[in-house]
């Protein structure tokens, strides 16, 4: 089968290589839609670090075709999105639901072979059937929603809750969709990108937009004191400073933008002076998967619009440097296999 191997940073070629086999409780599935994530650039810049030779992707849908003995939910034919996080089920993190954090799990396009590929082989319970109405290239968006809605879980958002989505980006989207689903008024997008912004007003709810004099405009709309929830999607110092001074005292910010090791120049004083309580987000728990596929179903959220390019699975370092580029408007690139 094709697949885009990565053998050291920067050195990623399209080779033949086996097709994997559907062990006890696996399933093989044939996939047809892939998507570039941020993730996947990292490995291949060597931002971060994989195991090499190492097949990358991770956010994807696709068919069934074979299954390993043991398997009881699927069959040879479903239309399956795959959850990209592998976790036990058994250490105490999986124990306490928080499967995000396994002690032994790893990512589809890491610790394990991923889906820039014709074929991959995963344990039953990370692929999850799709209704007719979701076709596979949207459901590569459901790796998005679904850490979305965890870390809006982890918030409760109210009706009439003022939030701050800082960076309108595919993420950034799908957070101003799910906060004003949850009743959040006003929801209100800030995006150096006009383009984005407009966007999110068009298409994903957002009340206000604003992309200059941020802190000014969002204090004059909130009466000077500032919004209930900031979403950072960012992750960088200047924004989570922004974030600080957005969110009211007493109020919370979600920190779910991949941060650097180290955030040289972050103003933590805010944290004290204000009383903010800061909260990590990372990935999705299993209950995520249904709760997203049954909002998506429903026609309540909208995964499609935010699919901006389409590539071949021989042009990938072609969408590699598209997704860098800040002088294309991308947002989320479909590798067709």
């Amino acid at each position: 089968m094709k697949a885009a191997v990565l053998r050291a940073p920067r050195d990623l070629k399209i080779e033949d290589v086996p097709v994997p086999e559907a062990d006890y409780g696996e399933v093989l599935v044939r996939i047809k839609s892939t998507a570039i994530c941020g993730t996947d650039i990292s490995f291949y810049e060597g931002k971060t670090e994989v195991d090499y030779p190492r097949i990358l992707g991770h956010e994807s849908a696709g068919e069934v075709v074979e299954t390993g003995d043991g398997v009881n939910r699927l069959k040879k034919g479903d239309r399956v999105v795959l959850c990209p996080a592998y976790y036990c089920g058994s250490c105490v993190a999986c124990l306490e639901g928080k499967t995000g954090i396994c002690e032994n799990g790893g990512l589809l396009g890491r610790e394990f072979d991923g889906t820039y590929a014709e074929y991959v082989a995963v344990p039953e319970k990370m692929a999850l059937k799709l209704p007719d109405s979701i076709s596979l290239e949207e459901a590569t968006t459901f790796i998005v929603l679904t850490t979305a809605t965890y870390a809006q879980r982890k918030i409760d958002i109210f009706a009439n809750h003022s939030v701050a989505i800082v960076g309108e980006g595919p993420a950034g989207l799908m957070h101003t969709q799910l906060a004003k689903l949850n009743g959040a008024d006003p929801v209100i997008g800030i995006s150096r990108s006009q383009w984005k912004i407009d966007l999110a007003v068009d298409k994903y709810g957002a009340d206000y937009t604003f992309n200059e004099n941020v802190v000014e405009n969002v204090m004059e709309l909130t009466g000077g004191r500032g919004v209930d929830y900031v979403i950072e999607c960012v992750g960088k110092a200047v924004t989570l400073n922004q974030a600080t001074e957005l969110v009211r005292p007493g109020g919370t910010i979600v920190s779910f933008g991949i941060t650097p090791p180290q955030i040289d120049g972050f103003k933590s004083y805010a944290l004290y002076y204000k009383d903010i309580s800061l909260i990590g987000s990372r990935a999705m728990q299993p209950v995520d998967w249904p709760l997203s596929i049954d909002l998506a179903a429903k026609g309540k959220i909208d995964l499609g619009s935010i699919i901006t390019h389409r590539i071949p699975l021989d042009d990938l370092e072609e969408g590699f440097e598209m997704m860098n580029d800040r002088s294309k408007k991308v947002l989320r690139i479909i590798v067709e296999i």
